[in-house]
């Protein structure tokens, strides 16, 4: 697995992440759909792009997801905890 990948490359996977990211996230606002359903099928296509072996794909997209999903979810927490809405 190389990851050496050209600045114009990389410039695309930003852009197809940033717009997985909308995407999840105005799905995750208007339907309540979590945004993990979105993003895990939009990392693995992603890694696939990578050419990360496929054995691995599916574990590292639903890695990240929980990577980015824990933090957020202790932050709303924490939110909500300051403003008196949870004990």
């Amino acid at each position: 697995m190389d990851l050496a990948l050209p600045l114009g490359e990389l410039a695309v996977l930003a852009a197809l992440l940033l717009v997985g990211g909308i995407v999840a996230g105005l799905l995750s606002g208007l339907f309540g759909v979590g945004g993990g359903g979105i993003l895990v099928p939009v990392l693995y296509e992603l890694l696939g792009a990578l050419d990360v072996p496929e054995n691995l794909r599916l574990p590292m997209a639903v890695g990240t997801t929980f990577a980015i999903i824990i933090p957020t979810a202790l932050r709303s927490a924490y939110g909500h905890y300051r403003r008196g809405s949870a004990d």
